[in-house]
Formats: structure tokens, sequence, C-alpha cells
């Protein structure tokens, strides 16, 4: 039985702020092996618009980007911790 702890990949382009790709009229293309991951696993990529410093100094947001805070995705109120520097704990079920 594996357990998901919500793991993601932040960019930092210096220990303050994370990197801004600029991928408008672009393409991005990688190659994942994904032959080990277990059934029902997510092996998504993709990106999320985020605020460059991670949203430091909203609402009580002190950590910045070098903390991995700013993420929100359509995921947001059932798996971030944080949500401008306040727990997202209101109806939070923890994995078995």
């Amino acid at each position: 039985m594996a357990l998901n702890v919500g793991s993601r990949l932040y960019v930092l382009d210096d220990n303050d702020k994370y990197f801004m790709f600029q991928l408008k009229n672009r393409e991005f293309s990688v190659d994942i092996d994904v032959s080990e991951l277990q059934c029902g696993m997510n092996g998504a990529l993709y990106f999320v618009e985020m605020d460059e410093d991670g949203g430091k100094g909203l609402g009580n947001n002190e950590a910045g980007a070098k903390y991995g805070t700013g993420y929100c995705d359509a995921q947001c109120p059932h798996d971030i911790k944080f949500i401008s520097g306040e727990a997202n704990v209101i109806d939070w079920k923890p994995n078995p």
C-alpha cells in the first residue's frame, strides 16, 4: 500500500523567488519513465500560475517561495497545507 504525501517540485530562481517559465506560444516537452509507478499513482507534469515570491507578505505568509508557499490549483482545498500563511485545516482528513 502506498500513501499520498502530496509531493510537488518547485523550481527556484534564487533563494527567495520561483523560476518563472515563459512558455506563451512555445513548446515544453519532457520524457518521463512511468514504468515504476504503482497502480493509481498520478505521474503528471503540469504548470500552475504562482506569485514569483510565493505570496510572501500576503495574509500571514512570512515564508515565501523558499519554503514552497503560494501554490494553489484545483486540488488546493484538499491537498495544500497553507493558504496565505494560514493553515488549511477545515474538513481536513489525512490519508489512512
